[in-house]
C-alpha cells in the first residue's frame, strides 16, 4: 500500500490530501474567502482530478471554519471533473448553520452528477 499526502496553503486555508492506493480525501481545513479562490484552487483541482483518477474520493469540509460564495464555483467545477472521471465522491459537510446553505447547493447539483453523494455530519463541540 502507498501513502501519499499534499498539503496546499493559502492564507487563512489549508487543504490537505491524503491517498492511498484505494482512495483519497481531500480536507478542507480554516477559512476560504479569498476574492478569486479560483486563482489558487483550480490548477489544484486539475492536478488532482488526473492523479485521483478512478479513485473513490472524500472532500470533506467538516473542519472548515468558513466558505464563501466565491469559493463554490470552482468546488462545483472540481466535483462535476472528479465524477466526469468516473470517481465516486463523497461530499460532507459538518451540520452547522453556516454550511447548510452549501450543503443545499451542492445537493442540488448531485442530483445531476453519477457518482456523487452529500453527507452532513453532526457539529463537531464547540463549532
Amino acid at each position: 500500500m502507498t501513502d501519499r499526502n499534499l498539503n496546499f496553503k493559502n492564507d487563512a486555508l489549508t487543504i490537505v490530501v491524503l491517498q492511498s492506493d484505494d482512495r483519497a480525501t481531500i480536507r478542507w481545513m480554516g477559512e476560504s474567502d479569498a476574492r478569486n479562490p479560483g486563482e489558487f484552487l483550480n490548477p489544484i483541482f486539475s492536478q488532482l482530478v488526473k492523479e485521483l483518477q478512478g479513485l473513490p474520493i472524500a472532500v470533506d469540509f467538516s473542519a472548515l471554519e468558513y466558505m464563501n460564495s466565491a469559493t463554490v464555483s470552482p468546488l462545483i467545477k472540481c466535483v462535476k471533473s472528479f465524477d466526469g472521471a468516473g470517481s465516486a465522491v463523497q461530499v460532507i459537510f459538518s451540520d452547522v448553520d453556516w454550511q447548510r446553505t452549501h450543503v443545499q447547493c451542492m445537493r442540488t447539483i448531485a442530483r445531476t452528477l453519477k457518482h456523487v453523494t452529500i453527507e452532513v455530519r453532526p457539529a463537531r463541540k464547540g463549532a
